[in-house]
């Protein structure tokens, strides 16, 4: 499923009413103990300030610096020494100002602490028990829910530029695999021409087929198997009226349901047997192909023989590893990653590859 973020409008809004939700409940349900709407809006004003300042320095400044050069420890020791000096500020402002000010409000409170000097109130054994165990959640909560959101914000641009970068990775692959395809089957049309056979309109026609098929037919990620079985008899159609004789295909295939695959795969490795093996083959060449899928596995055997000349060791290897081979692993490795397998058996006489995905 494509991933998409939302816009910078949708998260302003989110975040105002994030720190409204947050300037609410600061408010909390005792708000009728308070002397009036000014103590009120104060008092919540100057927690959610205080609030407001850890979450800045922990995203602009910690976050960076610590967390996202994987120095956890330092971002927690950081993110806890950051929330206790902003407790403290807030035991200063009550001392300094709400304490006098509303001191109605804190009647109690002054009774049972006001002894206390500003160094108590601020560095005693209760302050500490009071500040992490009350003032540090407190403080501490829209930091830890923000963090989590940058966090997750930070992992989904990340799969956003993987995700891009992967399609735009397989446009280039088949832009550089479609031209490689049209440029040899091209090439078995001009030698039926020069010979001016009557089976050049055959070839037309498939190769219309073809051409239609991978210029306008194959965009999508994914094609169903039977276009591209369709795709193959085409491609095997052409190759057996161009070198006649001097080669043999067999093309076999069991499907016990319909499924889909990536486009040009199959007939990557079907190319590169039908040219390995006829290229230099005075003889006769073999192409056996199987096509099998059974309970959601695939599984795709060609085997063909190899040419029995003077120049087939110099020549096999390099040939071997085309544009068309490499591109084919690459987009595997793309589209399925750890969902296939390719093995290759290179014998003097035969060059066998099987290849099996779970689709």
């Amino acid at each position: 499923m494509p991933i998409k973020l939302l816009p910078k409008h949708s998260e302003h809004l989110g975040y105002s009413l994030f720190w409204l939700l947050v300037f609410l409940l600061n408010i909390g349900p005792q708000w009728d103990n308070y002397s009036g709407i000014r103590e009120v809006l104060e008092t919540a004003s100057t927690l959610t300030a205080l609030q407001v300042l850890v979450v800045a320095i922990a995203l602009k400044v910690l976050l960076p610096v610590f967390l996202n050069r994987d120095k956890r420890l330092l971002f927690l020791v950081s993110l806890v020494a950051v929330t206790f000096v902003a407790g403290e500020i807030n035991i200063l402002i009550r001392y300094l100002y709400l304490e006098p000010t509303y001191a109605v409000s804190y009647k109690r409170f002054i009774e049972l602490y006001g002894h206390m000097t500003l160094s108590d109130r601020m560095f005693s054994l209760w302050t500490m028990k009071w500040m992490f165990f009350s003032k540090i959640p407190q403080l501490l909560y829209p930091a830890a829910i923000l963090i989590a959101h940058s966090l997750y914000k930070k992992q989904q641009k990340l799969l956003l530029l993987s995700e891009q970068k992967k399609k735009a990775e397989l446009e280039a692959l088949k832009s550089q695999l479609n031209p490689h395809f049209i440029f040899n089957t091209l090439n078995n049309l001009y030698a039926l021409t020069l010979k001016k056979s009557d089976k050049a309109p055959i070839v037309i026609e498939k190769l219309s087929d073809i051409l239609d098929y991978v210029i306008y037919r194959c965009n999508d990620d994914f094609v169903p198997l039977s276009s591209e079985i369709q795709l193959l008899e085409s491609y095997i159609t052409l190759e057996k009226i161009r070198y006649g004789q001097r080669i043999a295909i067999e093309f076999s295939s069991h499907i016990e349901s319909s499924c889909y695959i990536a486009p040009l795969i199959l007939l990557t490795l079907v190319e590169n047997a039908c040219k390995h093996s006829s290229g230099e083959e005075i003889n006769q060449a073999t192409v056996n192909i199987e096509l099998i899928v059974q309970e959601n596995q695939l599984r795709f055997t060609v085997i063909n023989s190899k040419p029995k000349n003077l120049y087939q060791e110099a020549n096999s290897s390099s040939k071997r590893e085309g544009i068309g081979l490499s591109n084919m692993t690459r987009q595997l490795d793309l589209i399925y990653g750890d969902n296939y397998t390719l093995d290759v058996t290179d014998s003097p006489e035969s060059y066998q590859t099987r290849l099996s995905i779970s689709l």
